[in-house]
This record gives structure tokens, C-alpha cells and sequence, in this order.
């Protein structure tokens, strides 16, 4: 009797093994998207050989070029904010891509009436579900000195535009796509308060919303306050760390290959502080979010300092390098 039963004890005990590593095989290889986490998606692991081909798709005098033509004076209304838009929308429809503007009218403090545009880009506008990557082109206004706002946030806009460019032959079309949005009027006219800033993000979460389209989105991605050489990334939304733990890892396996040969990690997978952004009109509506803002501000934030010479486009590209990778 008492072999049988320990026979039965251990006939159990396997059991248990099996299934723990059977859910710690589901919870490692599938993580939840949409809204409300209501699908499961398997990423794609990438094999040596692939990580290096993607690494070899690099083009920095390409994103030295767009951060160049974004990092200038844009605040909205003004010739330079418009010089933007366009070049942004040109350059995708180059590319191929869908694009769209999203334009509507709002009061604002101080100017009153003001037309924003947000530029929405879709790799395959008859895609089902999308992966979106978002930044805003606009810069804020201040009388006493021109700012440029490299990494505030030109240098996010650029990355997307020369992620766009590298990967233009690796993306397929399919039920999953890309899409870009570039949002006009995070920055607030005034003080920073829920009425006076995210005008196009709130904007367009509603419009999405009424029409049914956020239950596309399976993550939005929005990266800011990049370009600086102490920028550093840790996971500020619960809901969504299991995608930024991805992020971790895949910058760990570049340094495990060899690929990337910088002094420090980026991507940490520590407790960190959410900020207000384009993202917050978008997680009130249960949209996954990874909110990918540095944790440390720039030192340059809102100062006239923040120009193109000084970004750090090494920092700049590992950045870059870890996105592709993602996607």
C-alpha cells in the first residue's frame, strides 16, 4: 500500500510539472493586444541570422537628414509647423504608404481659433489589425528664445520616418500592418492642464472611437524625449510590460550577439514613473500602450539647446535598432 500510494503521489506531482510549464510556456510565447487584452498574439523569435540582416538595414544619413528637417521652429499656425506636415506627407507617399489628415478646428488660449492637422499613415489601409507607432511633430512656443525641440520631438518623428524607409522591402502585406501617426498639438499654448494640451490626440482617440476603429489597434507604441545620450527607458504601464519586457530582452540578445556594441542597455525592466502624453486619450480607452519616453528628461527639455548637433545619434540608433527588431 504505501508504494502504490506513492506511485500515485508521484503520478500527481508530474502532473503538476507538466501543467506549470505548459502555462509558463503560454505565458512566455503569447501576450495579450487589443483592447481590453481581448486577443493573444505570438512574437516572431528572431534567429541570428535575421537579427543581423535587420541590423544591416541601417541608414543614418537618412535619419540624421529627417531629424534635420524636423528640428526646426513648428509651433502650430506657423510657416515652419507646416513645412513639417508636408514634408512628413510627402515622404510616405513616396514610400508608398497611405496617408491621410485628420483636420478639425479647436479654441485654444491666446490664439484663439486654431486648424490642427494630424497625419495618420497606414502601410496596408485594408489591414485588419495594426501595430501603430505615434509621436507629435509639433513644438512648443516660447517668445524668448526659437526652439527646435530635437528630441521633443523630432528625433521620434524621425526614427519612424527612416524605420519606414529601412524596412520599406521587409514589410508584407497582410490582415497585421504598420501605421504611423504624427499628432499635431501635444504642446500646451499655456500651463500644461488636461484642456490645454493632447489636442490631437484627443482629438483622434474620440473620432476612432466613434467609428469603431480603435478596436483595431493591437498596441500603440509612443516614443519621446529621444535623442539625448543619457536616455534611458523602464516599464511605466502595468498593463502593457510584458511587450516591454520584449523590448528588454531583444536588446539583451543584440548584446548577446555581438550586434550592439554601445557601453550600456537602454531598456530596463525596472518600476517607472508614467508621464501626461498623446498616449493617455488612448489608455482611457483601454488601447495597450507602450508609453516609451525616457526616464530621465534630456537635460536640453524645453531649452533653447535643443538642436540637431546635439543629438547623440549613436544612443539615437541603438534606439532605432531595438524598434526595428520589434516590428
Amino acid at each position: 500500500m504505501p508504494c502504490w500510494r506513492s506511485f500515485v503521489a508521484f503520478i500527481c506531482l508530474a502532473i503538476i510539472v507538466v501543467v506549470i510549464t505548459i502555462c509558463q510556456s503560454f505565458h512566455t510565447n503569447f501576450l495579450t493586444v487589443g483592447r481590453n487584452g481581448t486577443l493573444r498574439y505570438e512574437p516572431t523569435e528572431l534567429n541570428l541570422g535575421q537579427m543581423r540582416m535587420i541590423a544591416g538595414l541601417y541608414d543614418p544619413e537618412n535619419l540624421r537628414k529627417n531629424v534635420q528637417r524636423i528640428a526646426i521652429k513648428r509651433a502650430v499656425s506657423t510657416p515652419g509647423h507646416s513645412e513639417v506636415r508636408n514634408y512628413i506627407v510627402d515622404y510616405l507617399k513616396k514610400l508608398n504608404w497611405n496617408v491621410e489628415l485628420d483636420i478639425f478646428m479647436q479654441k485654444v488660449p491666446i490664439m484663439s481659433n486654431v486648424t490642427f492637422h494630424n497625419i495618420v499613415a497606414r502601410q496596408n489601409p485594408r489591414a485588419q489589425r495594426y501595430l501603430m507607432f505615434g509621436c507629435h511633430y509639433d513644438s512648443k512656443y516660447f517668445k524668448d528664445f526659437d526652439f527646435m525641440a530635437a528630441t521633443d520631438s523630432a528625433v521620434p518623428c524621425a526614427l519612424m520616418l527612416n524605420m519606414a524607409t529601412i524596412l520599406r522591402h521587409q514589410f508584407h502585406r497582410s490582415e497585421i500592418s504598420l501605421m504611423l501617426v504624427f499628432f499635431d498639438g501635444e504642446e500646451a499654448f499655456g500651463e500644461w492642464s488636461q484642456e490645454d494640451s493632447l489636442y490631437g490626440s484627443r482629438h483622434l482617440a474620440e473620432l476612432w472611437e466613434k467609428h469603431g476603429f480603435l478596436d483595431k489597434i493591437d498596441l500603440f507604441v509612443l516614443p519621446d524625449l529621444i535623442g539625448a545620450k543619457d536616455v534611458v527607458f523602464k516599464k511605466n504601464i502595468l498593463d502593457t510590460s510584458g511587450w516591454f519586457h520584449r523590448l528588454v530582452q531583444l536588446e539583451q540578445k543584440l548584446f548577446q550577439a555581438g550586434i550592439l556594441r554601445s557601453e550600456r542597455p537602454l531598456f530596463k525592466f525596472e518600476p517607472g514613473m508614467d508621464v501626461d502624453d498623446d498616449h493617455l486619450p488612448f489608455t482611457r480607452r483601454n488601447v495597450p500602450v507602450i508609453h516609451l519616453i525616457s526616464n530621465k528628461y534630456p537635460g536640453v527639455w524645453h531649452q533653447a539647446e535643443d538642436v540637431e548637433m546635439n543629438v547623440d545619434y549613436n544612443t539615437t540608433e541603438q534606439v532605432g535598432l531595438v524598434l526595428r527588431m520589434f516590428v
